[in-house]
């Protein structure tokens, strides 16, 4: 399973449990529970019997009971969706990434959970093919859409369509890790959970003859004689076969183990989505797990899902059913009659729990089906109407104990119409037994796995590719401004103290892979150092070496003093170390200072903004690499330039190819020192050219920038790879 921050600092075990100053967080021991059940919100969805969402209804057409008592509903949204939506224009891919730019209407947000490790290999390419045809035709513009692989292989949100074809491109390298098990003493999941967990002696009696008519032999498996012979004994009544016993051990705690994974994983892409807003919605793409009623996991998932108001639809892969392969016209023993009709039974109940999730959520389930595409496209298209219900609820006790809810249809709508929401919600609790603060901060988990942004903290991030590695690997920076204008700082010993905990992680985008940092970032700022970065902000840069690919960034920084959190995510490429390429320009419009008898070059000063004033200086620092080399030198040969253009693609400034002399090591690197004088205020495009003259090759690189008024933003003032 995926280890998104399960170790999430060890330094936030011992630091205070300070929630952030708003109103919609919750208790870092829990998810949050919408409106602090003053307002409970249920989302309702009417379809007619074809399965469409019905629009067009009003408050007068609803009735709520909570435990049967008739509540007054004190707000009423209908929510519609228009029946198409042209995809409005790609917004310009920006090289860093903020979660400061003003928000988007929100649209629908949807966490597909791929099941991997419920799913055969054969049944994941119909999954697949399900989820394509989602993310093609049922997710709209301005839909988040997170994709979530059980197995670990995945966790990934985008923003629809942009992010689209980067789900299917992950969507086609995940594939089913459940290898079923075809030898003569199998033992089903269902049967195995009635055995050890429930020690049912019919079920036990029923496997024992089916091994019976295989011609497994009391603990004959694969050659060996591993448990006593036992033929023709039987079962007596209240008496489990030892052989059978065991083999329903080694079943059930296999999948026990496997479902204990998916459902803790599905807890926490639910949890991560408590702060968000909007219709919301989870679709489990798996064969199913079986119902086992005292499963904890089970219960908190529900419980979760309740919370957060998320509904979960079960969309079953094992489509049409049939006769299991052991049960076919190829094995040679006959079966009798009862054991048929029991197999077929068993069939049933092996997706019984996942069922159960959905129904107990306010989802639905998608089974028997061998059109699994149409099943998920369901999930889609009942949300294009749906109606919010908000009461305060009659009984007002905070005893977090679970409330039974039925939303009703009036009588004259209620004929041909069916009403889809949760079936209840767990109260808020006042008092109680403390709750241990876990190991990992529950609040940074939650910032990590959601598919939103937290505003609280300012942050700009951006990654900056600027040589190879080791190992056909490349180093890469991921700078991190923050603004700490608001950061919590006490006054000791005439300094200013501040700690911030900065967490990152990257996920590759063709591998799964995670690479992790997470640091504490203590603060002990002179005064004139906290008033300029009172006008600026702070820089914090991690190295990684990464492989070449596509990867996302997620960067979570919480104020340990207040407990404000800011989170963002952003997208980057690394590119082919042995590629003929430009390394990341470096924009800037300030440069390092230097000695007096430092003879380098000027050096921009790193920053992650690209908004310069009108008139500046805006100075420009790249590398190339992958050039070729001369046989007689041993060294390259490569010309640069470049052009500044504006959006509408007149060209502002141009600068001719010319020689980029390599160092002594045949490292290339080229500075421009380029005045933005006369440059009316507006987006701007900086092109850079370098040709290999050895090779025959040409690479060329936009970077958007803006000339405009940067206010009190400016190159950050701590420009380190480590606190001050």
């Amino acid at each position: 399973m995926k280890l998104r921050a399960l170790l999430v600092f060890a330094l936030l075990a011992a630091a205070p449990a300070v929630l952030p100053q708003q109103t919609q967080t919750a208790p870092a021991e829990a998810p949050a529970f919408p409106s602090k059940v003053e307002l409970v919100t249920v989302d309702a969805v009417v379809v007619d019997a074809k399965g469409r969402a019905v629009p067009g209804l009003t408050q007068a057409d609803f009735t709520v009971l909570e435990g049967g008592v008739p509540q007054t509903i004190t707000s009423f949204e209908a929510v519609q969706l228009p029946a198409e939506s042209a995809a409005p224009p790609l917004a310009r891919r920006l090289p860093f990434s903020t979660n400061q730019s003003p928000e988007a209407r929100p649209g629908r947000t949807f966490v597909i959970v791929f099941d991997d490790i419920h799913l055969s290999i054969a049944q994941a390419q119909r999954a697949k093919a399900a989820v394509v045809g989602f993310l093609r035709t049922g997710a709209r513009p301005g839909d988040r859409v997170s994709l979530v692989a059980t197995g670990g292989g995945a966790w990934w949100s985008v923003r629809m369509p942009e992010g689209r074809d980067t789900l299917v491109a992950i969507l086609k390298r995940l594939d089913g890790r459940y290898v079923p098990d075809s030898s003569p003493d199998r033992i089903t999941d269902w049967e195995a959970l009635r055995i050890m967990a429930y020690d049912d002696p019919e079920v036990g009696y029923a496997v024992k003859r089916r091994f019976d008519a295989y011609g497994v032999h009391g603990g004959e498996r694969n050659g060996d004689r591993q448990y006593a012979d036992t033929r023709g004994t039987g079962s007596a009544t209240g008496i489990i076969d030892f052989y059978v016993r065991s083999r329903a051990q080694e079943a059930y705690l296999k999948a026990v183990s496997r479902r204990r994974i998916t459902l803790s994983v599905m807890t926490r892409a639910l949890r991560s989505l408590a702060d968000s807003r909007g219709r919301k919605a989870m679709v489990l793409v798996s064969q199913g797990f079986v119902f086992e009623p005292d499963f904890t996991e089970m219960k908190d998932l529900v419980e979760t899902s309740l919370r957060v108001n998320v509904p979960v639809y079960f969309i079953d892969t094992r489509g049409l059913q049939a006769l299991p392969d052991f049960m076919t016209a190829e094995v040679k023993a006959a079966f009798d009659v009862q054991d048929t009709v029991a197999v077929l039974a068993d069939i049933t109940r092996e997706a019984e729990g996942s069922e159960a999730i959905a129904l107990d959520t306010g989802g639905f389930v998608i089974k028997n089906t061998n059109d699994l595409e149409s099943g998920i496209l369901r999930v889609s298209a009942e949300s294009q109407a749906y109606y919010l219900l908000g009461y305060a609820p009659s009984d007002p006790r905070r005893d977090g104990k679970y409330r039974r809810i039925e939303v009703r249809l009036a009588r004259g709508k209620a004929k041909d119409l069916k009403v889809r929401a949760r079936r209840g919600y767990y109260a808020p609790r006042d008092g109680g037994p403390p709750v241990a603060k876990p190991a990992a901060d529950p609040a940074i988990t939650r910032a990590l796995d959601s598919p939103f942004e937290r505003r609280e903290v300012p942050l700009r991030v951006a990654a900056y590719t600027f040589d190879e590695g080791v190992l056909e690997k490349s180093i890469v920076m991921v700078a991190t401004e923050i603004d700490v204008r608001d950061v919590a700082f006490r006054s000791e010993d005439g300094r200013f103290k501040g700690e911030l905990a900065f967490l990152l992680e990257a996920q590759h985008r063709e591998t799964g892979e995670v690479y992790y940092d997470d640091q504490k970032i203590e603060m002990a700022l002179l005064p004139e150092t906290r008033n300029s970065l009172a006008r600026t902000w702070y820089l914090f840069t991690r190295d990684l070496t990464l492989p070449k690919g596509g990867y996302q960034v997620k960067v979570v920084v919480r104020d340990l003093g207040t407990g404000r959190i800011g989170s963002v995510t952003h997208d980057f490429e690394v590119p082919d170390p042995s590629s003929f390429h430009i390394s990341s320009p470096i924009l800037a419009d300030t440069l390092q200072e230097k000695a007096a008898d430092d003879t380098r070059p000027p050096r921009p000063v790193l920053q992650v903004r690209r908004t310069f004033a009108p008139g500046a200086r805006l100075y420009v620092q790249y590398g190339v690499l992958g050039a070729a080399k001369d046989p007689s030198t041993r060294m390259p040969k490569v010309a640069g330039g470049y052009e500044i253009r504006r959006a509408d693609g007149w060209v502002l400034k141009t600068g001719s190819p010319t020689p980029i002399r390599p160092s002594s090591l045949g490292a290339l690197t080229r500075f421009h020192g380029i005045t933005l004088a006369g440059a009316a205020p507006g987006d701007y495009e900086l092109v850079l050219r370098a040709r290999d003259e050895i090779a025959g090759r040409t690479v060329e690189v936009r970077e958007p920038f803006q000339i405009g008024e940067v206010s009190a933003e400016r190159a950050p003032a701590a420009a380190s790879s480590g606190p001050r």
